[in-house]
């Protein structure tokens, strides 16, 4: 029997790590869900890499299943590289997952490739609060640099507002590299979470939120499914694709002439468009490490 291991820092109580296990059980496949934190790594000539899980070397599973995303330490990062040294397959891989997590790079790799997102500016201490004028506007979104579930994301509507939000941040001592962008507001606090695995959109979901322009579904926002038209398809499998990533989540916003890329997400939620869209994301990533071990 094939066994994978889901690296999370959480437990089956979380309705996404319950629902995989659930799903490894119905297809024959053991799993077991083990926190970064419990493991220690020895690395040396002779042997290349071990990874131990207590007291003794840990029997290598069949596949690791990432589920830490933007929350990654580099203790994770490691223990993901060691298994991929071992020659272990990891879903989505150590590279991809440390790129994502960097909202900057993403963006830097977008636009090389010529995938439409906000434009995007890259602040440091002190902010020059002219060249954020001219060269973004407002309103304007600022993004710390690594974060997921809409955390860390503020709307300033005005200069006012921003020159407010700066003031607060660098009295916290907390002063340090942010990024700025462009504010999308054809469709306030709606946009479109695209899920993308083995490089095939398998669904989309429209989110939408009645009291913040963020739309997750963590933060309150309801979902509803929507149709994946070829620009939809397009976009966001270029997405996955310049990103290396497996397994994505992309989040699209509505623009007068079309989407832009919000973000990825290396380690998508799958609550939201189970819920709302019926469709049984579980499984889909299931099937493809299934498809990565045969």
């Amino acid at each position: 029997m094939a066994h994978i291991w889901i690296l999370s820092k959480k437990d089956t109580e979380e309705y996404e790590n319950r629902r995989l296990v659930e799903t490894f059980t119905q297809q024959n496949i053991e799993s077991t869900i083990i926190p970064p934190d419990m493991l220690d790594l020895i690395v040396n000539k002779r042997d290349l890499a071990n990874i131990w899980l207590g007291e003794n070397p840990a029997n290598l599973p069949d596949a690791v299943l990432i589920r830490t995303g933007s929350g990654s330490s580099y203790f994770a990062l490691a223990v993901m590289r060691q298994f991929e040294n071992m020659g272990v397959p990891v879903i989505n891989s150590s590279y991809s997952i440390n790129r994502v997590k960097d909202k900057l790079e993403t963006s830097q790799i977008l636009a090389k490739h010529g995938i439409p997102i906000p434009k995007t500016m890259l602040v440091n201490w002190p902010i020059n609060e002219a060249l954020v004028d001219t060269q973004i506007g407002w309103p304007c979104v600022v993004k710390v640099i690594t974060g997921s579930h809409g955390k860390g994301v503020y709307l300033c509507k005005d200069r006012n507002s921003f020159a407010e939000l700066m003031e607060l941040i660098n009295s916290l001592g907390t002063g340090k590299s942010l990024i700025i962008q462009e504010y999308i507001g054809h469709r306030v606090g709606t946009d479109l979470r695209v899920w993308v695995v083995g490089g095939k959109v398998i669904g989309a979901m429209k989110r939408a939120s009645t009291n913040d322009f963020r739309a997750n579904i963590s933060n309150g926002g309801t979902g509803e499914p929507y149709e994946i038209t070829p620009e939809i398809e397009f976009i966001s499998r270029e997405t996955a694709r310049v990103l290396d990533l497996d397994i994505a989540g992309v989040d699209l916003l509505f623009d007068v002439d079309g989407f832009k890329v919000c973000e990825a997400n290396s380690s998508p939620q799958f609550f939201g468009i189970e819920k709302y869209c019926g469709m049984d994301a579980a499984a889909e990533i299931v099937n493809y490490v299934k498809f990565r071990i045969s």
